[in-house]
């Protein structure tokens, strides 16, 4: 079951040409490094995700936790891929956020919740409400 879907957007420099546009492709960003937030154990997984299935084909650099990611955004050493609506005031005014499109289309990155076809319930379709309402804003 689809929870939710929400659009990819990078997350750049205002200093940075870039901040300028009104939407950005993976194939603008190959020569950027991209800043995931990621812990020792997931960061390949990480970046399999974003190469494979975002398409961002640059070098990665990881942070331990979002303070340091954009501290390295606004410091120009890449740009951060980030889904959802950022809490107010939590970009400041070095930051930038650009959709990421591919071709035409936004990137949309889908939140599902899955269970075996046997154990499906009534409570398991309640639960999967209760989730679905837990994203929405």
């Amino acid at each position: 079951m689809i929870l939710t879907s929400s659009v990819t957007h990078i997350e750049i420099a205002r200093r940075n040409p870039m901040s300028s546009l009104d939407k950005v492709t993976a194939q603008e960003l190959k020569n950027i490094p991209c800043i995931l937030v990621s812990s020792e154990a997931e960061k390949e997984t990480e970046a399999e995700y974003y190469h494979t299935i975002v398409g961002l084909q640059g070098e990665k650099l990881f942070a331990d936790n979002m303070e340091e990611a954009r501290t390295l955004v606004i410091s120009g050493k890449g740009f951060m891929p980030s889904e959802g609506t950022p809490i107010e005031g939590s970009l400041g005014t070095n930051i930038v956020r650009i959709p990421l499109y591919r071709g035409e289309e936004p990137t949309k990155r889908k939140y599902c919740a899955f269970w075996k076809k046997e154990n499906v319930k009534e409570m398991s379709e309640e639960f999967a409400e209760i989730l679905r309402g837990k994203f929405e804003v």
